[in-house]
């Protein structure tokens, strides 16, 4: 009598968004694999819009948009007129406001460029699987903003400048960001939360793409540069008009 063939073992059940979550901060490389596997991103992208939405409501009312204006001003050496002072809060109001909106374009963006640097050299992967990446990599960016909250919500009144650096997880505190805004940004963008992104971006794009991990933070750390050294434009113009005003 034939042996009827061993039983063919069920796939291990795919971990939820929310064991995902825990997973990219405790077990990365298992956790992307999985999200390639399957990439989902409706939880990471709605917890990120509710925390930025509760930011925004809660920072909102302690926000003083008038001083931020001022002191903006002075840092740059220009002239306060009441004109283009009220039209400069006018602006930086509805840019504050819809802030999570625009924080949702720049991972998208994000997933777009990181995928086709990838795929320009010769690496596996679809949109779906970068944007989720993307997502789950930026837990700890969550982190922080959930901690800079906490401390941010304690103080009666605040500025934009406050918000710029309001935990010390860089060495910008060492800079003035009114009489030094080149080396505040530059010092800033080396931070503690943002090398722990980077690493997980590293992790999950050579999951993606069937590249080495050295291979795909080559790509991921060069993308980073270039985005920081875009980054540095304004402040670099600030630190010239500090300079020629001084």
């Amino acid at each position: 009598m034939a042996e009827a063939p061993p039983a063919a073992i069920p796939p291990e059940p795919e971990p939820s968004s929310f064991q995902r979550i825990v997973g990219v901060l405790t077990a990365p490389d298992e956790t992307f694999k999985s999200i390639v596997r399957r990439p989902d991103w409706l939880v990471p992208l709605l917890i990120m819009v509710v925390l930025s939405i509760g930011s925004v409501v809660l920072l909102g009312s302690r926000l003083d948009f008038a001083a931020s204006m001022r002191e903006a001003m002075e840092a740059q050496g220009r002239p306060i007129d009441a004109q283009a002072m009220k039209f400069a809060v006018a602006i930086t109001k509805a840019v504050f406001y819809v802030a999570p909106l625009l924080g949702i374009l720049v991972l998208v963006i994000m997933a777009m460029l990181l995928l086709v640097a990838f795929r320009i050299f010769g690496g596996d992967g679809e949109f779906p699987q970068a944007f989720s990446i993307v997502l789950y990599s930026w837990m700890p960016q969550l982190i922080r903003s959930v901690i800079a909250l906490v401390v941010l919500s304690m103080r009666p009144t605040i500025t934009l400048m406050d918000m710029q650096e309001p935990i010390r997880s860089n060495l910008g505190f060492l800079f003035s960001m009114k009489t030094q805004p080149l080396l505040f940004a530059l010092v800033s963008s080396f931070d503690v939360f943002t090398f722990w992104t980077l690493f997980l971006l590293v992790v999950g794009f050579a999951r993606m793409s069937n590249f080495s991990k050295a291979k795909s933070a080559a790509i991921v750390l060069t993308m980073w540069v270039l985005g920081t050294l875009v980054k540095l434009v304004g402040p670099a113009i600030g630190q010239m008009r500090v300079g020629s005003g001084s």
